[in-house]
């Protein structure tokens, strides 16, 4: 009987330090796959000069070029997010990491060719839109319920820093050489980490991720039906679309609207793109600790909504002009904005069973990310009306109190 025991301990032991190299693979997929996703708004300076374009076509055809990505990553998130349930997260991750490596490579590769620079953007969103559906399963396989906030909020500041180094990573290479070798520089660290990821990667400890297939297939639909159907998922899902929204107006936008506002070269300034990032990551992890004390997380949601809203309004018309009035502001909009999201990813894992929290997380967030191309859309069409940064920015102030105003009138 000492003996099992004694074994049980070392099995559990293993098992605590395995689900930490779990969560750090987690991180570092979700900080490649966020470069990856900025890299084309890095470049985007140096890719309209290669392409001739004029400052109304980097605002509709960049923006175009940033958002359509989150098309097909919406889609994805929806109809492959199954599989993760289907046959087990390492062998959807190994594919994913793998595919957007190759995505990335294709970008740089037909770079000067619009069309085919679309399509590689296109296959990008494919690959990419299981990573958090396939992280939200495996941290709800490892961590208990009262440990979940702090792992969602660890494997999704992946997201900001990754965003925040991708000027540091890339800037330097585009001014000295060209922008497609700072591509393909991103898409050779993707296609190192999908070794760990496949010797490493499983749903749960003790080796009980076994594929369950015909029953993910005939209830996928209904499971959906009912989510729709539920009045908090719904609330859920207007909150998180329009938190994605938001940051996917503002991120995409960050290096161009320095530029254009301020007149510094981030190929050369690249840090001064990456510190608004800073706020997001402490938003990310202060936010559910607030939502743990408060004990209430729609107060937390609303209140990031209406934050974020005057945050951006004191950006546009700052009476104090320049680069640190500029990224200190930002910094704001980013601390207020990422308060809510690990929020979501929490109330999911402690109320959906785990057989089936991969389909419904695509779900969420596939729909959210899927309506969150209308953010740099939004910015970029009205950039190009009105030949203004300042002014395609403070839209994204308007979208986040129709969000506010959405959410709070689902509460009642």
């Amino acid at each position: 009987m000492k003996s099992n025991s004694k074994l049980g301990m070392i099995g559990r032991g293993l098992s605590c330090k395995y689900r930490w190299v779990i969560l750090v693979l987690l991180f570092m997929t979700v900080l490649i796959a966020f470069i990856g996703r900025l890299s084309t708004s890095v470049a985007l300076d140096a890719i309209g000069g290669d392409l001739v374009w004029s400052r109304a076509q980097t605002g509709f055809l960049g923006g175009l070029l940033m958002g359509i990505f989150l098309v097909s990553y919406g889609f994805s998130n929806v109809i492959f997010s199954p599989n993760i349930d289907k046959y087990g997260s390492k062998v959807v991750l190994t594919f994913s990491m793998t595919g957007c490596s190759f995505a990335v490579f294709l970008g740089a590769f037909y770079g000067h060719v619009y069309s085919l620079f679309l399509v590689s953007r296109l296959l990008l969103g494919l690959a990419q839109g299981v990573l958090f559906p396939l992280a939200t399963k495996v941290i709800a396989g490892w961590y208990t319920a009262d440990q979940r906030g702090k792992a969602n909020s660890i494997f999704m500041i992946g997201a900001p820093i990754g965003v925040a180094l991708a000027p540091i990573i890339m800037g330097p290479v585009i001014h000295s050489f060209n922008w497609q070798l700072s591509f393909y520089l991103v898409a050779a660290m993707g296609f190192i980490l999908v070794v760990p990821i496949f010797l490493f990667v499983r749903d749960r400890p003790f080796n009980r991720d076994k594929p369950v297939m015909e029953k993910k297939n005939i209830h996928l639909k209904k499971a959906f039906k009912e989510l729709l159907a539920d009045g908090d998922f719904r609330l859920i899902l207007v909150g998180f679309t329009t938190v994605n929204t938001v940051w996917w107006g503002t991120s995409l936008w960050v290096p161009t609207y320095l530029e254009q506002t301020t007149g510094v070269n981030i190929s050369e300034m690249a840090y001064l793109a990456a510190i608004p990032y800073l706020g997001a990551i402490f938003g990310l992890l202060i936010g559910t600790r607030i939502s743990e004390v408060k004990g209430n997380p729609n107060q937390v949601i609303m209140f990031s909504l209406f934050m974020t809203a005057v945050m951006v309004g004191v950006l546009t018309f700052s009476p104090i002009p320049g680069i640190g009035m500029a990224v200190l502001l930002l910094t704001l909009v980013f601390f207020f904005g990422q308060l809510s999201p690990p929020l979501f990813f929490t109330k999911l894992q402690n109320t959906i069973d785990g057989d089936e929290l991969g389909s419904a997380t695509g779900l969420m967030n596939g729909i959210a990310n899927t309506v969150g191309v209308l953010g740099p859309v939004t910015v970029g069409v009205v950039v190009a009306i009105s030949g203004s940064y300042d002014i395609g920015i403070l839209s994204i102030s308007a979208i986040s109190l129709l969000g506010l105003i959405s959410f709070k009138h689902l509460l009642r």
